[in-house]
């Protein structure tokens, strides 16, 4: 997603308020739902995941994270892909 289409993220994004309005600026007007970063930014099993991620992120964002993400303002799993928490 280079060429603007999503805020640039370095790391994951820990303070709650820094990550909504990143979620806020990273919104599809398509879909309604956030972009996730760029595959392309990624090697491995990583890459797999952001590619998936970009491919479902309606069944995605139904679903809860369960790695305790909610502290930095998470609300489901396809949050995780907004920054580079899905990394690990």
């Amino acid at each position: 997603m280079a060429n603007g289409e999503h805020p640039r993220t370095q790391t994951q994004e820990t303070d709650p308020k820094a990550f909504k309005l990143l979620k806020k600026k990273s919104i599809d007007p398509q879909t309604g739902l956030p972009k996730t970063l760029d595959p392309s930014l990624f090697r491995g099993k990583a890459k797999q995941s952001y590619q998936i991620a970009k491919e479902i992120p309606e069944v995605l964002a139904q679903m809860p994270c369960f790695c305790e993400c909610e502290a930095y303002g998470h609300e489901n799993l396809l949050d995780c892909f907004i920054d580079r928490h899905g990394v690990g």
